[in-house]
């Protein structure tokens, strides 16, 4: 019989940290079909992992076709009910993955789960939940000149808001996101346009503008996330994010 869960993590010279990600599903208490998708096929950690965890496995792709294309790749092999997308960095309880099962199936009309995300510290990152526009990406880049962009901001990821139950939002980050196998099928997976940034965005809005059910947060279900936006520190990581939210608005429309 399928596993009830699939997950896919994207491998792009992520060094050692994805091991911990993978003990995590390990020794969760449900059983998972793992998928690693290689976009750094020069490196040997794809092979190194086949060897301590039988039974993943991997799709090597001849080069970095980036991260939604990556996910992609493994939705002729999925054969579950649920999927979830998470990032090499990503660790968690390992208890998580049944207890998200467990409310998706209670709540059919979700199609996408979404945690809280915290920091190696505890403290939350307050990533976005509402969906993406102008003004919002401007409080992103210039949140440290404090004022109106934070304001932006905060907006923007609810920060401002105490949040102790589930709620509908309009985001689910792509570093950890449980999505229903068929709904994933039924968009063709993500947008192949997006290389990297805007890609989750731009599913989120798909599943909600063709109503094939709920985006939730629940801020009860955590992860740690590793982040250090290491990519948006050089000019070439900022071009990449600049020319996906161009692609974002030609494809959607300019949203103040």
């Amino acid at each position: 019989m399928p596993a009830m869960l699939s997950t896919c993590i994207v491998l792009y010279k992520c060094g050692d940290e994805v091991f911990q990600a993978l003990n995590c599903i390990q020794n969760a208490d449900i059983e998972v079909d793992v998928f690693l998708v290689d976009n750094s096929p020069e490196e040997v950690t794809a092979e190194r992992l086949k060897w301590a965890y039988p039974g993943i496995t991997v799709l090597s792709q001849r080069k970095n076709v980036g991260f939604g294309r990556a996910n992609n790749a493994v939705l002729p092999y999925l054969q579950s009910k649920y999927h979830l997308m998470m990032n090499p960095d990503v660790v968690f309880d390992p208890s998580l993955l049944k207890k998200m099962i467990a409310y998706m199936e209670a709540h059919p009309n979700i199609a996408i789960l979404t945690p809280r995300v915290l920091n190696e510290d505890g403290t939350e990152q307050f990533l976005p939940k509402k969906r993406i526009a102008v003004h919002y990406l401007l409080g992103g880049l210039f949140e440290k000149f404090g004022g109106i962009f934070r304001r932006w901001r905060q907006d923007f990821t609810l920060a401002g808001m105490v949040i102790t139950a589930p709620i509908p939002v309009e985001f689910a980050t792509g570093c950890f996101l449980l999505i229903r196998t068929d709904v994933f099928r039924q968009l063709n997976g993500f947008d192949p346009r997006f290389f990297l940034y805007q890609e989750d965005s731009d599913l989120s809005r798909r599943v909600l503008d063709r109503r094939l059910g709920s985006i939730v947060y629940h801020p009860a279900m955590c992860v740690t996330h590793r982040w250090a936006r290491e990519n948006t520190r050089t000019s070439k990581g900022r071009m990449r994010q600049i020319r996906s939210a161009i692609k974002y608005f030609m494809k959607w429309g300019i949203t103040w």
